[in-house]
C-alpha cells in the first residue's frame, strides 16, 4: 500500500513544500504512470522518489535531477545508460488511448512543477551575477 505524502510540511523550502504537495496530489497517477511506461523499474522509481521526498529536509540537486528523470521519462525520452535491445513497454501504446491522454496531461502537470521549483534558483542565480558584476566594477 502506497503511504501518501503529507502536504504539510516543516521544510523552510518552498520547492520541497511544492513538490511534496504535487506528490501528494499525484503520486498514485505518477506511479501508475511510470509503469506503465517502464514496467516495475518505473513504479518503483516513482516510489522511492516519493519515500525520499517524505524524508528531505531540502530539495537539493540530487533530488531535483531525479525530478527531471521522472519527466524524462514521461516525456518518452529517457537517457539511458544500458545497451537493453528490448523494445521498452510503450512501444506497444496505442497514440489515441485514454492512458497516454491521461500520461500527456500528468506529464504536463509535472512540468509545470520543475518550471515552479527551478524559478527562485534561477533568481538567485541572476542576483548572485549580478553581484559579482557589481564588485568587478
Amino acid at each position: 500500500m502506497m503511504r501518501k505524502i503529507s502536504n504539510q510540511s516543516l521544510s523552510p523550502d518552498p520547492n520541497l513544500t511544492a513538490a511534496r504537495a504535487h506528490f501528494s496530489e499525484n503520486g498514485p497517477a505518477l506511479c501508475s504512470a511510470a509503469g506503465i511506461l517502464a514496467g516495475d523499474v518505473g513504479t518503483a522509481r516513482v516510489l522511492r522518489l516519493m519515500s525520499d521526498l517524505r524524508t528531505a529536509t531540502a530539495l537539493e540537486r540530487g533530488l531535483r535531477r531525479r525530478l527531471v528523470d521522472l519527466h524524462r521519462l514521461l516525456s518518452l525520452n529517457p537517457v539511458s545508460d544500458s545497451s537493453d535491445q528490448d523494445l521498452p513497454p510503450w512501444t506497444v501504446l496505442d497514440p489515441g488511448s485514454p492512458e497516454v491522454e491521461d500520461i500527456c496531461l500528468l506529464t504536463d502537470r509535472f512540468y509545470e512543477l520543475l518550471k515552479k521549483i527551478d524559478a527562485p534558483q534561477q533568481q538567485y542565480c541572476a542576483r548572485a551575477l549580478t553581484l559579482i558584476e557589481q564588485k568587478a566594477a
